[in-house]
Order: structure tokens, then C-alpha cells, then sequence
């Protein structure tokens, strides 16, 4: 099944001047031989837990840390709870603004497949994790970070099967005017630059009905291989029906692992305000089979030049984009390396007056930087997602078959593009792998 996928097409355009800029109505794929040996996208596999909770503690504001966290003698504060809480607990949270904490809340155990450490919200009920400063990078709300190239002293506990889950409460209006339905808030400041839950390796998290409101990025996942034997991705993960609304940096939220599930959520940019060098997407992805499905995105007014979803490097490969909604961009999907990738049924529309394309599958030679710096000794930060030259590491497949800084063997399928200047754009390099099938597409 691995090779599946490996259908390598030309795409005839007619009434095309060249090959790197196309507005088809209906491209002919022609398959020549398959060269690429990239696994199919897989569709990962939630398992809820399957034990009911081992024990519930309560949080709340007129708490005391010293009591025993039930209902009648609740915790004050929630680093009490992530340093508590095992396997099988659950911790509700009571209504109320708390803090975040310089570094993040940070939990001290994991939960297993079949008891998960679960914080939620008290139903009907809505929690603020608050953070409070925008002028320092390290004020998540959680974080769980293990990274070999960092030095022991920054490094947390491997927390495993963490679910932060919110409920939904009746409409209300945070302190910088937004409403918000979601039980669970996490809130920033104007210029706030640092993620609402930052991870590294910490695996088999579930996040719902959370408002990531005006933080840096709702959920920041990395990899940090740092080409050594040891596996260091963050994978597993199930996102689902949160919200994100305004954000400042790069992403709404990037993703650097694999086998994650990002469903039903919605990514909205809102401000213009960009506190980044480095582009701007609502969605960002650099790992493989990876599920989106059924996801909201939009710039919702902003200025800022922020596409839809980026796939990054030589590592964002047999992921299924599907059934999501993107409006309001300059462009919808762009590829800067990432090969096997099925995108289908999606429905993508221009900002007024966009330049860009519906989709742009870039592809390049002879190039030593951005998307092509992730090489070791590049100085790049991508030099952290690259796996060990090792068949028996997870992603070496992804990355060395082949290592090439092309976009291939791509399949864009029942797509509906509305608006854009070009349906799509290949190139600067040839490469004439990818498939363009049944694409209903609207000029501007």
C-alpha cells in the first residue's frame, strides 16, 4: 500500500504559455513510471480512554492549596493540579481568571492510553488561563518540552496522554472584548509571543473546546530530531472544535509531527499586527500523515499576508487534507517541499484583490535556503526536524526518499477555487509529478 500513492503525472494545460503558472479548467494526468517510494497517507486512530476517572479534584479561586481538592476544599491554583494529577484523574476547573506561570504549567506525570490526566472546565462554567505578558517568549499556559539539544535544566517531564478539554458555556465577553462560548480561554495581550500550549515530544494529547484568544500561536508542536537515533516528534494528537482568534506570529497553529488529527477547529487571523520575519499561515504542517479535516480558516479581514495552509520542507509528506473551509487569502495551499499529500473537497477563496494562488506547489534546484535549509550545519532551525541517514528511524522515509527539495506526486482532487489570479502555480523547478483531478475553479 506504501507505494500506492507514488503515481507520478503530467499535468497538460491547455492554452498555457508554460508549465509553472495554470489556470486549467480540467488538467489530463498522464502517469509515467513511479519513481518515489513516500507510504500513503494514514488515517490515524483516537482511542478515547476506557476507564472512567480514578479520582476528581476541584480547582478554584477561593481554594487553598492545602486542602485535599474536593468539591467542599478545592486547590487555589492549577500548578497544583498538573504537579498532582496521575493517571485516571480528572481535575475540574472552577470559574474564574487564573495566571499563567513564566515557563508554562507543567505536568509531572502522564496519563496512559486507557486513563488520561484530564483538566476541564466545571460544566457550565468558564475558565481563563491568562497570560500576562508580551514581552518574554516563554509565557506559555502549558508546556511540555523534551529536546536533546537543550540543555537538562530546560527540560520537562515526557507528560503522555494529557487532555485539555473545555465545554461549552453560555456566550461571554473576555476582558478584551471578544465573546467567547468556549469553557476553557486561553488569553494573551496585543503582541503576546508565545504559544497558548507548547509541546515537544509529549504525544497522544487531546485539546477541545478551548479559545486560543490574541496569544502567538494557539498550539505550537515541534520536532526535534537534531539527526541523532532517538525519535523526538510530537505525534498523536487530536485537536478538535477549539477556536483560535487573532494571533501574532507565524501560525493560528503549526503542527511538527505526525499522526495527528486536526478537526473541526477554527483558525481566524482578525488584527494585522505581525510579529514575525518569517510568513504567515493559519495552519502550518511539518510531519506526515496528519489528518485536516472539517476546519475553518480565514483571515477574517486582516491585512496581514497570511495563506491558508503551508506545508514545510522535505518532511510534510502523505498527509489528507479534506472537507475544510478556506476564505479571505491570498492563497489557499502552498507546498515548500511535502510529497503524497491528498488534498480533496476542500473549498478555498481569494481575498479581494489576491495575486496569489488557489494552490502553489513549489519545487526547487541548486537551492541551500528556505524551504531547502534543512541540512546539517545549514544554521538553520530546521536542522532540529532532521532524522538520523538510519532506515530504522520512523522518519526516514519522509525525508531521504528522496531528499530532493522537490513537491511530488501531490494529489489535488474535487477542490472548489474561487477567485484567485491562478487556480495554480508549479514551479520554479520542473516537476511534473503532481495530479490536478476534477478542480472546479472561478476566476477573480
Amino acid at each position: 500500500m506504501k507505494n500506492s500513492l507514488k503515481i507520478m503525472s503530467v499535468i497538460i494545460v491547455l492554452g498555457i504559455l508554460n508549465l509553472f503558472c495554470s489556470t486549467p479548467a480540467t488538467p489530463t494526468p498522464e502517469p509515467p513510471p513511479v519513481t518515489q517510494t513516500i507510504p500513503p497517507t494514514v488515517t490515524p486512530t483516537i482511542i478515547p480512554p476506557t476507564l472512567p476517572p480514578k479520582n476528581i479534584y476541584y480547582v478554584s479561586m477561593s481554594g487553598n492549596d492545602d486542602n485535599p481538592g474536593t468539591l467542599d476544599q478545592p486547590w487555589l491554583t492549577i500548578k497544583k493540579a498538573v504537579e498532582t494529577l496521575t493517571a485516571g484523574d480528572l481535575v475540574y476547573i472552577r470559574a474564574g481568571q487564573y495566571e499563567g506561570l513564566q515557563g508554562g504549567w507543567v505536568f509531572r506525570n502522564s496519563g496512559t492510553q486507557a486513563q488520561s490526566i484530564t483538566i476541564a472546565n466545571y460544566p457550565g462554567e468558564q475558565v481563563v488561563f491568562r497570560i500576562t505578558s508580551a514581552s518574554a517568549i516563554d509565557h506559555y499556559i502549558f508546556r511540555c518540552s523534551i529536546n536533546p539539544h537543550n540543555p537538562s535544566s530546560w527540560q520537562t517531564p515526557k507528560a503522555d496522554y494529557i487532555h485539555v478539554i473545555g465545554s461549552d458555556v453560555e456566550p461571554q465577553i473576555l476582558s478584551n472584548g471578544v465573546e467567547s462560548k468556549k469553557g476553557i480561554v486561553i488569553q494573551g495581550m496585543e503582541g503576546e509571543q508565545s504559544a497558548g500550549i507548547y509541546a515537544s515530544d509529549c504525544d497522544h494529547w487531546v485539546v477541545s473546546g478551548v479559545d486560543f484568544v490574541e496569544t502567538a500561536y494557539g498550539i505550537f508542536t515541534e520536532k526535534n530530531n537534531w539527526h541523532q537515533p532517538e525519535e523526538h516528534s510530537t505525534d498523536y494528537w487530536y485537536v478538535h472544535d477549539n477556536r483560535v482568534y487573532n494571533y501574532y506570529r507565524e501560525s493560528g497553529m503549526q503542527f511538527n509531527g505526525n499522526f495527528n488529527l486536526i478537526e473541526n477547529n477554527e483558525i481566524y487571523k482578525v488584527s494585522d499586527r505581525l510579529d514575525t520575519p518569517h510568513g504567515c499561515q493559519l495552519l502550518n504542517l511539518v510531519g506526515n500523515n496528519n489528518v485536516v479535516r472539517g476546519n475553518t480558516f480565514s483571515r477574517m479581514g486582516s491585512a496581514a499576508e497570511c495563506l491558508g495552509i503551508l506545508f514545510e520542507w522535505d518532511l510534510s509528506d502523505a498527509n489528507l487534507i479534506e472537507q475544510n473551509t478556506i476564505s479571505d487569502v491570498p492563497s489557499g495551499i502552498v507546498f515548500q517541499g511535502g510529497d503524497a499529500n491528498i488534498i480533496q473537497d476542500n473549498s478555498m477563496t481569494a481575498s479581494a484583490g489576491s495575486s496569489g494562488s488557489g494552490i502553489k506547489i513549489a519545487s526547487y534546484d541548486n537551492r541551500t535556503e528556505w524551504p531547502c535549509n534543512d541540512y546539517i550545519g545549514s544554521g538553520s532551525s530546521a536542522e532540529a526536524l532532521i532524522p538520523p541517514d538510519d532506515p530504522t528511524h520512523p522518519d526516514y522515509p519522509y525525508y531521504y526518499t528522496p531528499r530532493n527539495c522537490h513537491s511530488m506526486n501531490n494529489q489535488i482532487i474535487r477542490n472548489t477555487i474561487v477567485g484567485f489570479k491562478a487556480d495554480w502555480i508549479l514551479g520554479p523547478a520542473f516537476e511534473d509529478s503532481n495530479i490536478f483531478i476534477d478542480n472546479i475553479v472561478s476566476p477573480p
